[in-house]
């Protein structure tokens, strides 16, 4: 899929790579973080749901201002409605999967509300499978083995998913990537149920009811025109914000940043994940974001 890197390649890099072509309706893109520094500390944006494998290294995540939690070796991270924190020990290697919405559904099999902002241990959601492609992954660290050995587990683990409302999946996805303000009642029409229904599903699936969702979607669509284009706050927010204020409000709770900071000196970790939007094979919701 491709390489970036930020300043020294040997420092810190991020490389993003496709998963095989049958599981990329559930997976937005695998990435290989490495960084040689002695620790590493950043705030990484609102995002989708993560599994990571910690290949070297270790840390810790942290949501909010004052909850911390350690990173397991392999950490399953529910969606975030916020930026959240990480603290790394290196030199470290990490191999992560961004898990989109269906993948969620076809992985986890649980409602995504119940692990939104937070991390749990892996192996112990997914069983003895992941601990032996851990295994894999620091005998053998070349990314073409770990792509394959990562492929491998996931096929096994979405085999016999009985639980996919891929319907709902494909129009909320829609939904938060069509308009810069994504309407709400709109969602609930096109949807055809009940309001009810489709927080339900938008809880079980993406881990945040639509008002919510559609409020971290439009801030992080922002910051990416904002951040790609130069252009002024109020060309980047368009018609989506009442004001400067809350622009900023929305724009920091989100990416982590000021407004100022995210265009004039964003940290490494960030131009890494917004350097994303040029592959242009990622799925519509991860370019978005």
């Amino acid at each position: 899929m491709g390489n970036i890197g930020a300043g020294r390649a040997s420092t810190v890099s991020l490389r993003y790579f496709a998963p095989a072509p049958e599981l990329r309706r559930f997976i937005a893109a695998y990435y290989i973080f490495q960084t040689d520094q002695p620790r590493l500390a950043d705030l990484v944006r609102a995002d989708m749901a993560q599994l990571r494998f910690m290949v070297q290294g270790a840390g810790c995540y942290g949501f909010g201002e004052d909850r911390f939690a350690g990173a397991p070796e392999i950490s399953l991270l529910g969606p975030t409605t916020a930026a959240t924190a990480f603290d790394v020990e290196g030199p470290a290697l990490v191999f992560g999967i961004a898990i989109l919405p269906m993948g969620w559904g076809a992985l986890v099999r649980e409602d995504a509300s119940l692990f939104a902002d937070s991390v749990v241990d892996g192996a112990a959601m997914f069983g003895a499978a992941t601990a032996e492609t851990l295994d894999a992954l620091r005998h053998d660290p070349r990314p073409s083995r770990m792509i394959a050995a990562v492929d491998r587990l996931l096929r096994g683990l979405v085999d016999g998913s009985d639980w996919m409302p891929d319907w709902f999946a494909l129009l909320a996805d829609r939904w938060l990537t069509d308009a810069p303000s994504p309407s709400v009642d709109a969602l609930v029409r096109e949807a055809g149920v009940s309001g009810r229904q489709v927080e339900r599903l938008a809880r079980r699936l993406y881990g945040a009811p639509p008002k919510l969702l559609a409020r971290k979607y439009r801030a992080l669509r922002a910051a990416s025109r904002f951040a790609a284009t130069g252009m002024g706050w109020a060309d980047a927010a368009g018609d989506a914000f009442y004001d400067q204020s809350h622009f900023i409000r929305e724009f920091k709770r989100f990416t982590g940043h000021t407004p100022c900071q995210f265009q004039r000196e964003p940290s490494a970790v960030t131009r890494l994940t917004l350097a994303r939007r040029h592959l242009a094979s990622l799925p519509r919701l991860a370019l978005v974001s």
